[in-house]
């Protein structure tokens, strides 16, 4: 009914024919409708800084025949993917949790292996190759985690963040469990928080304002990386899934790989050249690409290292 706010609720654990999928999830109001006012919380349990998210179906992916899609045709075509239930940290790995990790291996990073990395220069509005950066430097030679260790890790490379995983007996999530988790049991929205990319005039992610790259205004309050949990989770009670560093995951890339992917458990092409990443950074911005966007897919050589990426953690229900 138009003007009216209307929300559908699914049991869970029972799939509607024709509906968007199992438990949790909800009919956001359209965009022409009243959007400041954020989702209510879902409660699920939590242990060790992971939260539980419940099995289901949901629509992957963005829609066809909108203008804001029509250079990304890798997001298409929408289509049902089915998860099992799985553990997924809350927040993103920080610099404190990585230390703890390398002080107890003695792990080398790729970027350190190398002794480059890419930081994205703000003044010169581009990517350089600094000798020197790593995670422990992360601008730079002259730099250190001094006041960052609430921080995401950043420059560690797709296997640094596997091996780091295996360590803390988890593994990498799969980008359907990364998109299922973002999108936080709210059909047919853009962003982890509903239609709008602000709620009351205030931004709920670490992304960039203004003009990419020449103009950073930091409207969100940071120009670069932000400590973790710094904005709302979503309805799952998950920080930092839109924004902030972009998200390692499991999968192998491919532009064309939702034509062709599985309904149940989907974890990528068996083979490729990239790694896919999830959830945008401090530098996605509208005018580029708008990839703060739940379905933004993007990729890089699971080598690379920079100061925008990080990653999360997964584990399977059946792991203790």
């Amino acid at each position: 009914m138009a003007g009216s706010r209307k929300t559908i609720w699914l049991a869970a654990g029972v799939l509607l024919p024709g509906t968007i999928g199992l438990g949790f999830w909800q009919w956001y109001p359209r965009a022409e409708e009243k959007t400041d006012m954020l989702p209510a919380p879902v409660e699920l349990p939590a242990l060790a800084g992971m939260i539980r998210l419940p099995g289901g179906s949901f629509f992957m992916g963005s829609p066809a025949g909108s203008e804001i899609y029509a250079t990304e045709s890798d997001s298409q075509p929408l289509h049902r993917v089915r998860l099992q239930p799985f553990w997924l940290d809350a927040r993103p790995v920080t610099n404190r949790q990585f230390e703890r990790f390398v002080a107890q291996t003695r792990y080398e990073t790729e970027a350190e292996q190398r002794g480059t990395s890419l930081i994205f220069d703000r003044d010169l509005a581009m990517w350089r190759e600094v000798v020197g950066a790593s995670w422990q430097h992360p601008e730079g030679p002259n730099s250190s985690l001094v006041g960052k260790e609430h921080y995401p890790v950043v420059h560690v490379s797709w296997q640094d963040a596997v091996t780091y995983a295996s360590w803390a007996n988890k593994r990498l999530p799969t980008e359907a469990e990364f998109e299922y988790a973002a999108r936080g049991g709210l059909a047919d929205c853009d962003y982890p928080w509903g239609r709008k990319q602000q709620s009351n005039q205030r931004y709920l992610a670490n992304g960039w304002q203004g003009h990419f790259p020449e103009q950073d205004l930091g409207a969100d309050g940071h120009q670069g990386p932000s400590p973790v949990g710094t904005f709302p989770p979503n309805r799952f009670g998950l920080y930092d899934m839109a924004g902030n560093v972009w998200n390692w995951c499991f999968d192998w890339y491919s532009p064309d790989y939702y034509a062709a992917s599985l309904p149940d458990r989907p974890r990528g092409p068996t083979q490729g050249s990239e790694r896919v990443r999830r959830g945008g950074s401090w530098l996605s911005t509208v005018n580029y690409g708008g990839d703060l966007r739940v379905d933004y897919r993007d990729h890089a050589a699971p080598s690379q290292t920079t100061n925008h990426t990080g990653f999360r953690c997964a584990r399977d229900v059946e792991t203790p």
